[in-house]
């Protein structure tokens, strides 16, 4: 049976993947709910979890290794769409025309048609597959060899269908999929941002002047700026297209934390998304050691809501460690452990869409 149509890509990926021992541990822990026994999987990492890693997995940076890839140019644009428009999926082989052979999710029942010339007599109609596939060209292709199982009936299928529900797969490719999703909407959210701002990082004289300007960049981001991912179109463009009706204006108003006294700011992270931090302004002045508002550095202390990323971004710790009672040389992790979880992944943190 074929088995992979771009070879050369797939072995540049699997090289890459090598490297990061810690993250393929993670994602054999998420998939397999542990270590693979060795017994088990004589040949882990195989050449599938490596497909899984490489197209579907999403690292601490909210990236997939394609991602990766691309942006080190070891790999050419055209190879995002891969953790795009992945479809991981159990299907039932409903035919063929041509080079096509036409799938339709056991599930969903959604109905797809993949290019697999040669593959007639290894994909009969109504044999049931577990594939990844993905966009190769103008076609759709397997990633990979699909696992194929004789044909089957409806009652069968269906039982086949519930003993694969009953893994962690199917849930974890669907978290997959919404971060993936996600990510990639906060990383074009936020080169708009920056395009409109000059800067990822904003400070603002008072909550009136926040919430006038956030105004007028919801206005732009909805109505003026276009997004790749959207097919060059604005979200307003798209929202049409998709609803047939008008989008919903968005009012953006600030809540009452951002309205109290002190400057506030936000920072739309590359990797943790939007922040809006009440008194900014009053908290890394007293971080820089410029002037004393304990009280504000406390209160970002004991908010769960607020991460250690303002503290990252002042990168000054001795000031902070004064405010402990702990050495002014003592790291700014060590500082935050009492009061910040580490190693918490982060998760997509993105403004309102119109359909929100």
């Amino acid at each position: 049976m074929p088995t992979d149509p771009v070879p050369a890509w797939k072995h540049h990926l699997y090289a890459r993947a090598a490297r990061r021992p810690d993250e393929l541990a993670a994602a054999a822990h998420a998939l397999y709910g542990g270590p693979p026994d060795p017994e088990a999987y004589p040949d882990f990492p195989d050449t599938d979890f490596l497909d899984f890693f490489a197209i579907e997995w999403v690292d601490g940076a909210g990236l997939t290794e394609v991602d990766h890839a691309v942006r080190a140019g070891e790999l050419p644009e055209a190879a995002l769409r891969w953790p795009r428009e992945v479809r991981t999926a159990m299907w039932v082989v409903d035919g063929w025309e041509g080079d096509l052979v036409l799938l339709r999710d056991i599930r969903t029942e959604a109905e797809i048609a993949v290019s697999a010339p040669g593959m007639q007599a290894d994909l009969p109609r109504r044999a049931v597959v577990r594939a990844r596939v993905i966009p190769v060209g103008d076609a759709l292709r397997f990633s990979g060899a699909p696992d194929v199982w004789e044909p089957m009936g409806v009652i069968a299928r269906m039982d086949f269908l519930r003993e694969w529900m009953a893994t962690p797969e199917p849930a974890l490719l669907e978290h997959l999929l919404a971060l993936r999703v996600g990510f990639l909407r906060q990383r074009e959210e936020r080169e708009a941002w920056i395009a409109h701002f000059g800067a990822d990082e904003l400070l603002f004289d008072d909550p009136r002047d926040m919430e006038r300007r956030l105004a007028a960049f919801m206005s732009h981001l909805n109505n003026e700026h276009v997004f790749p991912s959207l097919g060059g179109r604005t979200r307003a463009e798209a929202f049409r297209v998709a609803k047939g009706s008008e989008p919903t204006i968005v009012q953006l108003t600030l809540g009452a934390t951002l309205t109290g006294p002190g400057r506030p700011g936000a920072i739309y992270d590359e990797v943790e998304g939007i922040h809006f931090l009440p008194a900014y302004g009053e908290a890394r002045a007293h971080l820089r050691g410029e002037a004393p508002h304990p009280g504000v550095v406390t209160m970002y202390l004991d908010d769960p809501g607020i991460t250690r990323l303002p503290f990252r971004r002042v990168g000054e710790t001795a000031a902070l460690a004064r405010l402990l009672g702990l050495p002014e040389e003592t790291p700014l992790d060590t500082l935050l452990d009492p009061y910040k979880p580490s190693g918490v992944r982060a998760l997509p943190s993105v403004l309102p869409n119109l359909e929100d």
